[in-house]
């Protein structure tokens, strides 16, 4: 309990996420549970090499930031990003932490909404307030409360709140066309997808397997209708490199994902043609 109030205390001064993002800690996550020190520089060199083709200062829409650890890296590499976030906490956190790069050329828009298939109001089911397992699809909430299999243990909702909705085109109709689109919502994807009516050079999603399989085929195939000669890939995490040594077609990666036997990966698309 003392342990769990004090990281709520520096979560709230955003004292916990500077943290996490040192060395230091890094060391402690390779020590405890035996992540390698080394993710951090594959992260920002995976995403400096996807980024580098759109030239300076490029757009960037990151969907579900919660508390801002992949803004933080999109910045870094010289991004504009519009940080779209539907939990008051971390609306606040990201707020905060980003208000002082207002000045400069890379900058941070904080959107206070979901991202659906249509704007609306829609429910957010609540695990805990900043939670990264906050979600609109209600599957994906039962899922984690009837099966300890992914957490060790079963997943506890303790309420739900009503949040405005947005979609990626109106999206883009107030921001413009970003580079790319990183898409982290808990098993929300398809909802996402849904409201994305052109096609963009690049973009990113979770995928959790097995639980949202049916749903990331769905993905696929309306990205594929977006850019029918776009490509796929995916990794895993930060330590490797894409699991693929070549970016595939639909046709060509829809079975590799179905014959996927990880938990959780990222897939990215690239439209092209």
């Amino acid at each position: 309990m003392i342990k769990e109030r004090i990281q709520g205390f520096l979560r709230r001064m955003g004292a916990y996420d500077r943290m996490r993002e040192t060395l230091a800690y890094d060391i402690y996550r390779h020590w405890k549970h035996g992540y390698p020190v080394g993710w951090r520089e594959n992260e920002r060199r995976l995403f400096a090499s996807l980024l580098r083709p759109l030239g300076t200062n490029p757009l960037v829409f990151d969907i579900g930031a919660n508390r801002g650890q992949r803004t933080e890296v999109f910045l870094r590499l010289g991004a504009r990003v519009i940080a779209v976030e539907p939990d008051p906490l971390n609306q606040r956190l990201l707020t905060r932490r980003f208000s002082r790069r207002r000045l400069g050329t890379a900058q941070v828009t904080v959107v206070g909404k979901a991202v659906s298939s249509a704007i609306s109001v829609a429910t957010l089911w609540i695990h805990r307030p900043g939670s990264g397992l906050n979600s609109l699809n209600q599957k994906w909430v039962e899922s984690l409360g009837e099966c300890a299999d992914r957490f060790g243990t079963k997943v506890a909702f303790e309420g739900s709140r009503q949040v405005e909705t947005t979609t990626l085109d109106a999206l883009i109709g107030e921001f413009g066309v970003p580079g790319y689109i990183k898409v982290d919502v808990e098993g929300h994807e398809l909802a996402v997808f849904q409201g994305l009516g052109r096609k963009v050079p690049f973009l990113s999603f979770e995928v959790n397997l097995p639980e949202m399989f049916g749903d990331s085929l769905e993905c696929l195939e309306l990205l594929g209708r977006l850019s029918p000669s776009g490509r796929f890939n995916w990794f895993v995490d930060f330590s490797r490199d894409f699991s693929l040594p070549q970016w595939m077609t639909l046709a060509e990666f829809a079975p590799m994902l179905r014959g996927c036997r990880e938990k959780t990966i990222e897939v990215f698309w690239r439209s092209e043609g």
